[in-house]
């Protein structure tokens, strides 16, 4: 509360008060109080009352009297709030009424404050100096605002001044500038300047009729960068200027620079940016051509030796990073020099133009194909396996045996090739192309027309390659292949239900070789379609064969190549097979590559609709392992997905590869597939894919695949898949690396009449929980290979219902919390346990697992 004092009230004195009293007691007592330290006005009525305040000068606060004869205090207010000149005079009532409602009527009429009577002389010199003080606050700030708003008025007056100045100065200007105003993080006004129209052909009227002009004029591969630095400005982040393209109003595509200045306020608040585009498309044409010449050859038109430097040490680079293989191909023409010579330079010059073209089609496989000068050429192969640098080397070969037509005449060339491989051969880009080139001229002192690797080991095997290469042609002709044939297993009912063919050679020398010896090579020399097909027709001529002796009618699975697809019509091939062997069409299973779905998607689907419509069942192979679009497998005609083999082998103990088929599984079931998991070896992957509703199986569990006469035999024994009991009753899991600790607990725990599970590490717990409901898992924290921390992670995310309990006396306060903050644990115990703890915490842990399972039943 203010403290009213005399020092404090002359601060205010002179101020002019009113007294308005019908009473001149009143008047006088007032009067006296109030005269030492203001000057003072009397009134003896409310009419006389009106006259003095409309005066000059006013009254800074008028104390009026509410019972009055002929106009009450009331009547008086109200006329000095009706008045203009007098609206904003405080008024204080004097009074003695002392109802409520008398003093919210004043209130509401405007009165500013009450004085009851009889009245305490300090109250009333408080109240007075009060109102005084706020009516000069509100008079200095009305004469503030006047004074800032006569500001503003002259400052717009210049800035109109300055707008005009400037608008001057952009109209003779041949750049285009542009203004953005932002609000609340957001771009809400654009102005041009009227070179918009030079540099974009667009006028400033059309900019703003359309507001995303700006972005539709940006090529469209430009156009990312360019939003990006425009969210990165309306964050107010100072970016660097830009080099873009845009496409005129002509069509024209042109090279522009465009430089942003931001203007925020003290707060550092974006409140708009300016910017600045120039034209540069000339700058940019003589940079390039620049760049042509010091990189690109003039008469080739080829990379040349600064430009193969650069991309070699980047190739280097990139792929000791990776960890993978390069390969240097150095080759040199063959005759070159004697029909140069012969027939002048201006034909070598021609034929080198025609042999560059030739080779660009080679070097679209590879990643830079490059001219040395003379007659040297060298080409870059990243990720280059033996395999693939040999079919490089023979493209090349092949592609320059070719006759080259020149003035009339045919000329034949060929070429010496040499070969080096980072890091084998050379860590740095000049030691590779020294190597290659010293295989290359050893190439060409063995008579050239060849290729050699600088490593002899390296054409050692090339050279068994090139072997393999040419006795796979004839392993057909020569009824070399063999096909082996691997049972499918229901998972319902155990019985078989079908059988995958399965090739393999019985090379003359090497013996029996399985399909990774020699698949992919068939698949790169283009062998595989001749292969495939014999493989279509022995299998279904097979399958038929059985049939007709009796014996029971299963399906037989055939894989299908890209290169298949690629070399044949694998829908009238099938047709022609069926029609040919007689078998029925109900019987053949056809399995798909994601990679063949996945080439040419489009083509796919009515690929398999065809196939579908001749009646033979489809599958994805390897499911999982490629690039699946699922918006197309929706709409492929497939029957069944087969779960790779790699998400089996770690199904029981890689929660990554569990979630991968689980999830499958569902996406089968819920497209209306069924599901076979390959590759399936041990009753712990058994019992995990049953459980989770996969339908069928193949792999060692059952059988290996099978030569024709022994899975013959297989099939006039009926044998079944004996598909082990999984448990109903939910178990504990106690897993502890220490016997003792766990025959103490087996102690403890048995008069609970809990079934017990026990192992004694966490490996051996995911083997077991594969093969049992576990409801509750007890484990150590500190155990070899794996701690008691991830293995419950593990558990956590493959089986989320179990509850989840670490029993340890390894007490790393970090190490706990951690796992318990990653919701991995239900509850921490300490060894030594106390029994009455151990078993209470078991019991609620058992009863929160019948909960969680309850909870499930009752959402589906």
């Amino acid at each position: 509360m203010h403290r009213m004092t005399a020092d404090n009230v002359t601060e205010i004195a002179r101020a002019r008060i009113l007294l308005v009293d019908d009473d001149p007691c009143n008047l006088e007592t007032l009067g006296g109080l109030l005269r030492p330290h203001y000057d003072v006005l009397a009134a003896p009525s409310g009419e006389r009352a009106l006259q003095i305040a409309a005066g000059v000068p006013k009254p800074d606060l008028i104390l009026l009297d509410v019972l009055m004869p002929g106009m009450d205090g009331y009547d008086v207010l109200t006329c000095l709030r009706d008045n203009p000149a007098t609206r904003d005079i405080p008024v204080i009532f004097v009074t003695g009424l002392d109802s409520t409602e008398d003093e919210e009527k004043g209130l509401e009429l405007g009165a500013v404050d009450y004085i009851a009577k009889p009245y305490h002389p300090p109250i009333v010199l408080a109240r007075v100096r009060t109102q005084l003080e706020l009516k000069r606050a509100r008079d200095f700030l009305a004469n503030h605002n006047r004074i800032l708003e006569e500001q503003v008025e002259a400052r717009t007056a210049e800035l109109l001044k300055s707008e005009e100045r400037y608008r001057r100065i952009t109209e003779g200007l041949t750049d285009y500038l542009y203004t953005v105003r932002i609000e609340n993080g957001r771009a809400v006004e654009a102005t041009q300047s009227p070179a918009c129209a030079a540099v974009t052909g667009y006028a400033a009227e059309e900019f703003a009729a359309n507001p995303h002009l700006w972005i539709q004029m940006v090529v469209p591969e430009d156009r990312e960068p360019v939003l990006e630095r425009v969210r990165q400005i309306l964050e107010g982040n100072d970016v660097s200027s830009i080099e873009h393209r845009i496409i005129q109003k002509n069509g024209e595509t042109r090279w522009v620079n465009d430089t942003i200045i931001l203007f925020k306020d003290v707060s550092g608040k974006l409140l708009s940016y300016d910017g600045v585009i120039k034209d540069i498309t000339e700058r940019k044409r003589y940079q390039a051509q620049l760049e042509r010449q010091a990189n690109f050859d003039d008469l080739t038109g080829l990379p040349n030796r600064n430009l193969l430097t650069d991309r070699l040490v980047q190739a280097i680079a990139r792929c000791r990073q990776d960890g993978k293989q390069l390969t240097v191909l150095m080759f040199k023409l063959d005759r070159f020099k004697e029909i140069a010579d012969s027939l002048g330079r201006g034909i070598g010059d021609k034929l080198l133009r025609k042999i560059s073209g030739c080779l660009g089609t080679v070097g679209e496989t590879a990643d830079t194909l490059a001219y040395l000068g003379g007659d040297e050429f060298v080409l870059l192969a990243k990720d280059g396996e033996i395999g693939e640098t040999v079919s490089i080397a023979h493209d090349i070969l092949k592609a320059l045996a070719q006759p080259f037509l020149a003035e009339e005449r045919e000329l034949f060339l060929f070429a010496s090739i040499g070969i080096a491989m980072f890091p084998q051969d050379g860590e740095d880009g000049e030691t590779l192309l020294k190597n290659a080139g010293a295989a290359m001229y050893r190439a060409k002192a063995s008579g050239g027309n060849n290729f050699l690797f600088y490593s002899a080991e390296m054409n050692a095997h090339s050279l068994e390659r090139l072997n393999l290469e040419n006795e796979l042609r004839h392993a057909i002709e020569r009824d070399e292949l063999r096909l082996y044939y691997q049972p499918q297993m229901s998972l319902r009912s155990g019985e078989l239900i079908g059988m995958e063919a399965l090739v393999r050679w019985q090379h003359p020398l090497r013996g029996l070789l399985p399909p990774m010896e020699f698949i992919p090579l068939a698949e790169k020399t283009g062998l595989i379609v001749p292969l495939g097909e014999w493989v279509l027709r022995t299998a279904c001529a097979q399958n038929r064969a059985w049939q007709t002796e009796g014996l029971s009618a299963v399906a037989v699975a055939v894989n299908l190549s890209v290169r298949q697809f690629e070399g044949q019509d694998m829908v009238a091939l099938t047709k022609q097979v069926l029609r040919e062997t007689g078998l029925d069409p109900s019987y053949l299973e056809l399995e798909l590559t994601e990679s063949a779905a996945m080439d040419n998607a489009d083509a796919f689907v009515g690929i398999t609709e065809a196939l579908k419509g001749l009646s033979v069942t489809l599958s994805i192979d390897d499911f999982g392992t490629g690039y699946s679009s699922l918006s197309y497998l929706k709409r492929f005609a497939l029957d069944r997905l087969k779960i790779d083999q790699s998400f089996v082998r770690d199904i029981v103990q890689d929660p990554g590869s569990a979630a991968i088929a689980v999830a499958v599984i569902a996406l089968a079931h819920s497209l209306g597939l069924s599901v076979i998991a390959e590759g399936v070896e041990t009753e712990a992957q058994l019992n995990f894919l049953r459980v989770r509703g996969c339908d069928e199986m193949q792999g060692f569990y059952f059988s290996r695949p099978l030569p024709a006469t022994e899975f013959e035999q297989l099939l006039r024994e009926r044998r079944k898949l004996a598909l082990p009991a999984v448990d109903e009753l939910p178990r504990l899991l106690l897993v502890d690396d220490e016997p003792q600790i766990l025959s103490a607990l087996k102690r403890l725990l048995r008069r609970e009449g809990y079934s017990i599970l026990a192992a004694t590490s966490a490996q051996e717990g995911l083997e077991l929980l594969a093969n049992h409901e576990v409801a509750v898992v007890m484990s150590d924290q500190r155990m070899p290979h794996m701690t008691g921390s991830e293995f419950l992670a593990k558990v956590r995310v493959m089986y989320p219902d179990t509850i989840r309990i670490i029993l340890s006396g390894y007490t790393d306060l970090k190490a706990i919390t951690d796992v318990v903050n990653r919701g991995e644990i239900y509850k921490f115990l300490e060894k030594p346990w106390e029994d009455a703890a151990l078993l209470k915490i078991l019991r609620e842990a058992f009863r929160l697992y019948e909960t969680r399972q309850a909870n499930r039943v009752v959402a589906t």
